[in-house]
């Protein structure tokens, strides 16, 4: 999407990079596939990044290394702002600058998000 310029498309589908990666996550601490329903889905079903860091155990983990590395605290800033309601917002919201600093920030080798989740794997 990125090529073709579809930049609106593109920081939506790459916010979802964080937020599958904190399910995959959640399912391997708790030796299970991804609840399709009943009681417990009901956590899995949340977009909010800031939740699924605290239901993937890391979030002690990661509130260390944020403090100690200010890049990675800047990027998760950058993730934690997107939503899945930006597939709602008016074509043209987002710019081709907001796309490459999303995408920065979740695949940097030194300080993106999903570098750092990789680790914890």
């Amino acid at each position: 999407m990125y090529e073709y310029k579809l930049y609106d498309g593109s920081f939506y589908l790459a916010g979802y990079v964080i937020e599958l990666a904190f399910k995959a996550r959640i399912c391997k601490i708790l030796g299970t596939d991804y609840p399709e329903s009943g009681e417990i889905s009901r956590s899995y079903k949340t977009h909010k990044l800031d939740n699924l860091l605290k239901l993937s155990g890391l979030y002690t983990s990661f509130d260390h290394d944020i403090n100690q590395n200010a890049a990675l605290k800047v990027s998760w800033s950058v993730v934690k702002s997107w939503s899945e309601a930006s597939r709602y917002s008016p074509k043209g919201t987002n710019s081709q600058q907001d796309v490459r600093d999303l995408i920065e920030a979740i695949e940097h080798p030194d300080h993106g998000i999903l570098t750092w989740l990789k680790k914890k794997w």
